[in-house]
C-alpha cells in the first residue's frame, strides 16, 4: 500500500490524504454522530410528552382533591348512624350491621327487594361517596327479593 501511494506526487498525495480524511469525516458524521443526535431528540421529546403528561395529571389530581372536599356527606359524620338513617330511607332494613378495625362495615340484608338494594349502594357510593368493597347476592325465597351481604369502605 505504501509503494502505491508513494507512486504519486506529493501535490497528489496531498489530494489522496485530504479525501482519505473527508471520506473518514463522512463516515464517523454518518455512522456515529447523527444517530446520536437522533437519539437525544427523541428522548427531548419523550421528556417533553411526560411533562405535558405530568401537568394534566397534577391538574386532574387537583379536580378531584376538590371534588372530594366540596363533598355533599359530612366527614366527621358516624358510618353507623348514615347506614341507618339511608336504609330507612330508601325502605332496606339491614339484619346486622358489624364494623371493623380498618374502619369498613359489614351489613347484612334478609329478604329484601333488590331494586331497593341497588339504589341503597348507589346512594352509598355515588352520594355519600362510601366505597362499596364487596358484595354477595343470594336468591331470596320469592321473587325480586335477595339475601346480600355488602362490605363498606372507609371514606377518605
Amino acid at each position: 500500500m505504501r509503494q502505491w501511494f508513494e507512486q504519486f506526487t506529493p501535490r497528489e498525495q496531498l489530494y489522496l490524504l485530504a479525501a482519505a480524511a473527508a471520506v473518514t469525516l463522512y463516515i464517523l458524521l454518518t455512522m456515529v454522530w447523527r444517530p446520536v443526535a437522533e437519539l437525544r431528540d427523541e428522548m427531548a421529546q419523550r421528556n417533553e410528552n411526560t411533562t405535558v403528561l405530568l401537568a394534566r395529571v397534577r391538574a386532574m389530581a387537583g379536580e378531584l382533591q376538590q371534588l372530594k372536599s366540596s363533598s355533599s356527606a359530612p366527614r366527621d359524620r358516624n358510618m353507623a348512624q348514615l347506614i341507618n338513617s339511608s336504609t330507612s330511607e330508601l325502605g332496606v332494613r339491614p339484619s346486622r350491621i358489624q364494623p371493623n378495625s380498618r374502619g369498613e362495615t359489614q351489613i347484612r340484608f334478609e329478604d329484601v327487594e333488590f331494586t331497593r338494594l341497588m339504589r341503597w349502594l348507589h346512594r352509598m357510593e355515588s352520594v355519600e361517596g362510601i366505597p362499596v368493597r364487596e358484595v354477595a347476592i343470594n336468591q331470596g325465597e320469592r321473587g325480586g327479593v335477595v339475601k346480600a351481604t355488602v362490605r363498606l369502605g372507609a371514606s377518605g
